[in-house]
């Protein structure tokens, strides 16, 4: 079903860290997904654990960001099958709307320091190392692919 989704959405995209990028994302939510109930409980910690190093959220932040990342998990979840299961464009469309909001939602609780390190950081990752990048933008947006998400979309 990820092919035909891929296939649906090509058209649409330039080659690219951007085309990749949407492989990405779609990898690793159906991944999480085929884990079952654990999936969710996978999916916090996995963006939690991989922001801390960079972002050091506070012992009052960490709880927020737990309950972000999972209501994130039990929104996106519904639309991804949703889209797998029509392969509609409008399908296509709010799931990837949803995470360029989630990635908004995500960056209005951060502090203004925590975020410029957060956006430098992926920056770095973009320009430098190609796999940090390729981890971090399964899951997250660096500004620069943020952007050209919503040109896009």
């Amino acid at each position: 079903m990820k092919s035909l989704f891929l296939f649906l959405i090509v058209p649409f995209l330039t080659f690219g860290q951007f085309e990749k990028s949407i492989k990405l994302k779609v990898s690793v939510i159906q991944n999480f997904i085929q884990k079952g109930e654990e999936g969710e409980t996978l999916f916090w910690q996995t963006k939690g654990k991989i922001t801390f190093g960079i972002v050091n959220y506070t012992e009052e932040q960490n709880p927020v960001f737990r309950d972000l990342f999972i209501s994130q998990y039990k929104e996106i979840v519904p639309i991804f099958n949703k889209m797998n299961q029509t392969e509609d464009e409008r399908d296509t469309n709010l799931f990837i709307k949803t995470l360029i909001r989630q990635e908004q939602d995500y960056r209005k609780l951060l502090t203004e320091e925590q975020l410029k390190r957060y956006l430098n950081q992926l920056a770095e990752f973009e320009k430098s190392n190609p796999t940090a990048n390729d981890s971090y933008s399964s899951l997250f947006f660096s500004d620069k692919l943020l952007r050209e998400y919503i040109a896009r979309f």
